[in-house]
């Protein structure tokens, strides 16, 4: 007879065998579509690196939960207890740099005040001339439609962080809106000395993708998402901590089954 926790254990590993597959899947996608974009040669290796280390070790658990095979369970809890401590320190690095108290604000000459971690990590340099190409070549600011009308009916709109600062000039500048991705200088120049105003463009591969507004809405957003991420790391790490009881249970479950099997063998 099968035992609870075996059962359990086999189970959830076979859903987490099942998600590294899509993610391998989905990395041969991108690499068979081409992957022309910087986006997806971004994301092709990590998820194929990822979608590999979860298959094998669900794989683990699996066959050493259901076979019984004690060796393989017993491999399976020791990589799940270090992803556990892993996944544990991610957590409070995730919300210590999106911690406003934790993380430090930075003087007026920096881009903007978050932690000086994520505006080194992600718009400085190289980094932001990736992300900047990725956003380009996905055409995120066309997804802005606005039928013709005023400037205050688009600055009405629900725009997120990143179309705020990235696919218009600041509001602050005085630009006359012709459309949601042209807008004209003002006839007696720009209403504030802000690099930002004289960094638009309204070529689209341009648009405000080098102003300082972009990264401060580029962070925003990351920041937002990084606290969701939190809630998410909580709940995965009480389900990992789950799934290593149940191991546990499973492995003293094969040591007594076969102890059972050579006593009765004997």
């Amino acid at each position: 007879m099968v035992r609870v926790s075996n059962f359990l254990v086999g189970f959830l590993n076979l859903l987490s065998l099942l998600l590294g597959l899509a993610a391998i899947a989905m990395s041969l996608y991108f690499f068979l579509s081409g992957g022309d974009t910087k986006c997806q040669r971004f994301l092709q290796t990590p998820l194929l690196i990822i979608g590999l280390f979860v298959s094998v070790v669900s794989l683990t658990g699996l066959v050493g939960s259901c076979c019984r095979v004690n060796f393989l369970l017993v491999l399976y809890l020791i990589v799940v207890f270090f992803m556990i401590l892993g996944l544990l320190a991610f957590t409070v690095f995730l919300f210590m740099v999106t911690n406003t108290r934790v993380a430090a604000a930075l003087d007026k000459t920096k881009t903007m005040d978050f932690s000086h971690w994520m505006e080194n990590n992600f718009v400085k340099g190289q980094q932001w001339n990736d992300i900047k190409n990725c956003l380009q070549e996905s055409r995120f600011c066309s997804r802005i439609h606005s039928p013709a009308g005023s400037a205050s009916q688009f600055y009405k709109k629900n725009l997120n962080p990143i179309q705020d600062g990235c696919c218009k000039p600041p509001k602050e500048c005085g630009f006359r809106y012709q459309n949601a991705t042209f807008w004209t200088a003002p006839e007696k120049g720009q209403a504030a000395a802000d690099s930002d105003c004289k960094t638009w463009s309204n070529q689209q591969q341009k648009l405000c993708y080098d102003c300082n507004s972009c990264k401060r809405g580029f962070l925003s957003n990351i920041k937002k998402e990084w606290r969701q991420l939190v809630i998410f790391n909580l709940c995965l790490l009480l389900l990992m901590i789950c799934t290593y009881t149940f191991g546990c249970c499973a492995k003293n479950n094969n040591r007594r089954d076969n102890k059972f099997r050579g006593y009765y063998h004997t």
